[in-house]
This record gives C-alpha cells, structure tokens and sequence, in this order.
C-alpha cells in the first residue's frame, strides 16, 4: 500500500511540473507565434495576448490568391461619398479578391472620429465626410501579416504612424481630426460594426496615414495647373498631348464595339468632351487613346485629365478605367479602374516621369457588358494633359 501511494505521489508531481496538456499548449502558443512573425515591438503585444482575425483575413492582410494583382504603383483619389455609393457584393469570397474595388489603393481626406484595438488586433478607426457617410478603415496587426504579404511593410508604415500619435485600447476614443488616408478597398461582412458603410466597404489594410492635412475631399475639380518647378532657371514645359480638350477630332484613336464619341453634352471647359461608353445598350468596350513619345532628357512628367463617370450597374460587368499602355498596346499601368456614379468631374494627375525615353499611350476605356440593355456604364474625359520638363 505504501509503494502505491509513493507512485501516485510522483506521478501528481510529475503532472504539476509539465503543467498539464492543454494549459502547456495555451503557453508555448505565443512563444511559437512570436518566433514566426518576428515582430517584438511593444505595439504588437496585443496580438500575442489576443489573436488575430479569421474572416477573409488573407485578402484584408494580402496573402491571398489575387494579392499580385492588387496596383501599388496607383493610388485612386476618392471619396466617403464614392466608396459607399459602390454596389454591395451578393457574395465574399474566403480567398480571393472582387475586382477592381479590392485590387486598387485608394486614398481619401475625411476626419478620423474615433478608433479602438479590436479582438483581432485590429487597430479599428471610423472615418466620417462631415456630411453624414461614415466607413471603416483597419490596421492590421504586422504580428498578424504573413512575411509573404506584398501589403506587410506598407501595413508596419501605417501602424508605425498611428502608434506615434494615439495609443489604443479596447474601447472607443474620440479623435475628431482631419487625416489623409491610403489603403486597399475591402468588402466586409455587416456585422453591426461601429461607422461600418451600407455596402460593408472599407479601406483594410491601410498603408498610410496622415494627420492634420485637412478633411476636404481632393476630388474638386480646379481649371488650370499646378508646373512643376525645375530646380534652377526659368521652368519650360510641353504638352506632349495633341487636342486634349477634343475640340477637334484629331490626334486620338478609337476602338471597341462602341467608339467613343466627341459631345457638346458636358464638357469640362471648351465646347466638347470625349464620351466614352454609351448611355444605353452598349455591349463590350468603348476605347481611346493617344500615343506620344516622352523625351528621353526629360526630368519631370505629369498626366493630368478631369473625367465625369456614371453607372447604374455592378463593377462584375462594367468599369472606367484609364490606362498607360505601350506600342503593343498592352497595359503596363492601370491608372484606375472603377465603376462609380459620381455624375460630376473629377480631376486627376500622376507621375509619369518613369517613362522618359519611352513611346507610350494614354487609354481611357469603359466596358459594359451586362445582359439588360437598361444597364449603363460611361464616362466624359477632357483637358487631358501630358506636360514635361
């Protein structure tokens, strides 16, 4: 009897010592999660205390099969209104992306009203126009991120910022600051989540974010421009583009099934507009474009044009878009491609400076292709403008 009780007291002493087996496994799990992500920063604490998220997490943090396709190298200019005017999708795949919404980065001025660590580790922020539209914007924990993910070091910028300036916990705080905010759209399911859009949009992950740069929506169409100064001397520039304003009905190219057509209807400034894409009944792709060739001694390149978009159908059978392409005609830079109905003008610019030397050609299309011809898609573009110095 003696010799029993001696074994069951050793084997209680042995059990005690390895801690049981699922009290071990809830120890060694965050030792093991810390080694993988090899993220120590104090900022990321929470993801080891926590978890991270489940629901399409490897499209919100990159990783997902669609995640080459996302354009990094264009940022959309947009707003709260545009984002949450987007048609609701009728599904959310687990891994996979619903383009082009989630395969653009877009960047908005709203006000940061307030922000909270979610259960996910999750920095969860609530951004607001001041006209009443609210969605959400996230900043995934890096701890979170894969090592794989093409989105992981813009994710570390964006927390990085936002560490720097406001400390979270797992209630809500008011912020109520102007910021400039860059990420990748993102459909989410509606949960009940605190400023979530109708549609469930979201910036997720946010790669960037400013603060104090004003809440003013940059989208506001403005007729001149602003040159770009060169170093020393007196600036001189050209307009590479040829009849940018479609006064006249030379220079540009036009194809698809539905040509594109110069209208007196809307026109930016001047007398005409191109209308790309038709009203009613198109079927197919509405194409222009202009090939220039951009000197190779030059130092600077700036495209600049003002489009006016309408739709009335779902971004799975229509889309505008703008596109740099090259003498084959392949897209070698996708300006943006999105189906919105904004019904006013929008005036962008980017940096083409990349293609000095080069011959390229400046594309705008749309593409309609939905089974009742009472769907539509199309766009006005004007003062299209390719200045170089």
């Amino acid at each position: 009897m003696k010799k029993w009780i001696l074994q069951a007291l050793v084997l209680l002493f042995l059990v005690a010592l390895t801690g049981g087996g699922s009290s071990s496994a809830a120890i060694v799990r965050p030792q093991q999660l810390q080694l993988q992500g090899d993220h120590s920063e104090a900022a990321d604490q929470e993801a080891l205390n926590g978890s991270c998220g489940v629901e399409r997490w490897s499209v919100k943090t990159g990783t997902d099969a669609d995640a080459g396709l996302i354009n990094l190298q264009s940022t959309i200019q947009t707003t709260i209104a545009s984002l949450t005017s987007l048609p609701a999708p009728t599904t959310l795949p687990a891994n996979n992306r619903i383009q082009p919404t989630e395969t653009t980065v877009f960047q908005l001025h709203a006000t940061l009203t307030e922000y909270k660590l979610e259960g996910d580790s999750d920095y969860h922020l609530v951004l607001g126009d001041g006209s009443g539209n609210t969605m959400i914007s996230e900043i995934p924990s890096p701890f979170c991120v894969g090592s794989s993910s093409i989105l992981l070091s813009g994710i570390q910028n964006a927390r990085s910022e936002f560490d720097a300036r406001y400390t979270t916990t797992s209630s809500f705080q008011t912020a109520n600051v102007p910021v400039t905010i860059t990420g990748v759209g993102f459909f989410d399911f509606l949960h009940g989540q605190t400023g979530v859009a109708p549609n469930g949009i979201e910036l997720h992950a946010v790669l960037d974010i400013q603060f104090g740069t004003g809440g003013t929506p940059t989208l506001t169409p403005t007729p001149t421009h602003t040159p770009i100064p060169t170093p020393t001397g007196t600036p001189t520039s050209t307009n590479l583009i040829k009849n940018g304003g479609f006064e006249t009905s030379d220079s540009w190219t036009y194809a698809g099934q539905d040509s594109p057509a110069r209208t007196t209807s809307r026109a930016h400034s001047g007398s005409y507009s191109l209308q790309v894409g038709l009203s009613l009944g198109q079927q197919g792709d509405s194409i222009t474009y202009q090939m220039v060739t951009i000197p190779s001694s030059a130092t600077s390149g700036t495209l600049s044009f003002s489009y006016w978009p309408a739709s009335n159908d779902s971004s799975s059978y229509a889309w505008q878009e703008a596109n740099i392409i090259n003498s084959s005609g392949q897209v070698i830079q996708r300006l943006f491609q999105k189906t919105t109905n904004d019904r006013t003008w929008i005036q962008l610019t980017f940096d083409l400076s990349r293609y000095a030397g080069q011959t390229i050609g400046i594309q705008f299309l749309d593409h309609e292709n939905s089974n009742g011809y009472s769907y539509y898609t199309y766009m006005y573009v004007d003062d299209v403008a390719l200045t170089v110095h």
